[in-house]
């Protein structure tokens, strides 16, 4: 076997030419990385994506062609800021560098939603409560009234007819029933009853609510009947009132009496 020479390997003319060698391939490196790639995978193409939303879509899709770019409806949705028609979002967004002939997904809005009011007269009030999430519909003002059609618990009337063309965001009054006037006028117990309850309570009755005082106590739920006069049980005239006490928190900026109807 013959013997290697690494002085020979070593010698400054080999080194020389190693160097040269690696000095072209790193050359070659970067000439690949920073001008064949770029025009291989045509990054000389790239552009800056234009910006479209807040336009219509005929605009919006004009200005892509024009950029090189293809306008692509992705979706719509409803929106009451814009009208109907017009670019709400794009994909991808505006300044992104891509490629020309690059598909740009709009979303395109459909204007306000605008659907017929559901009819919620003979439903309950929680059932009700539903609808109007569902239809992105505010409760208003809540009013309780006699009625000899509708049961107790049952809404009898609605402030916005049922069909009628609407909006999202829409406020709704509702009426409950308290189901028929009553013949004999009784006064109910209230006592341990939220002062919404009692309130309610007293109109189903027939009689009316008269003075509020407010008693401080930590012992109970802030807004509970605590006392009323008169007393439960006893038979009165249709009309008379009926008084309660109420507890609240100490320190409590109710504190005092005052009158409610």
């Amino acid at each position: 076997m013959k013997k290697i020479d690494w002085r020979t390997v070593f010698s400054p003319v080999n080194l020389k030419f190693a160097g040269i060698v690696c000095a072209i391939f790193v050359v070659f490196l970067l000439m690949l990385d920073n001008l064949i790639m770029p025009l291989l995978t045509r990054h000389w193409q790239s552009i800056s994506v234009p910006e479209v939303t807040n336009l219509s879509w005929n605009a919006a899709e004009k200005i892509l062609q024009d950029a090189g770019l293809q306008a692509i409806k992705a979706a719509e949705k409803y929106d009451p800021h814009l009208p109907p028609g017009f670019v709400l979002f794009q994909n991808p967004e505006a300044g992104s560098p891509v490629k020309k002939g690059r598909r740009i997904y709009l979303t395109v809005g459909k204007g306000e939603r605008i659907f017929e009011m559901p009819r919620f007269v003979g439903m309950s009030l929680r059932d009700a409560q539903f609808i109007l999430n569902d239809y992105s519909l505010q409760l208003g003002k809540l009013e309780y009234e006699t009625d000899d059609y509708w049961p107790d618990g049952v809404i009898s009337h609605q402030s916005i007819a049922a069909g009628r063309e609407i909006s999202a965001g829409q406020v709704i009054n509702l009426t409950i029933s308290l189901g028929s006037a009553p013949t004999i006028f009784i006064v109910p117990r209230l006592v341990g009853r939220s002062l919404d309850d009692a309130v309610i309570e007293i109109k189903k009755a027939g009689l009316v609510l008269g003075q509020i005082s407010y008693q401080t106590t930590e012992k109970l739920v802030p807004e509970t009947v605590i006392g009323q006069s008169p007393h439960e049980g006893l038979e009165v005239a249709e009309g008379d009132s009926v008084r309660l006490i109420v507890c609240q928190l100490p320190k409590s900026e109710a504190q005092g009496v005052r009158e409610e109807w």
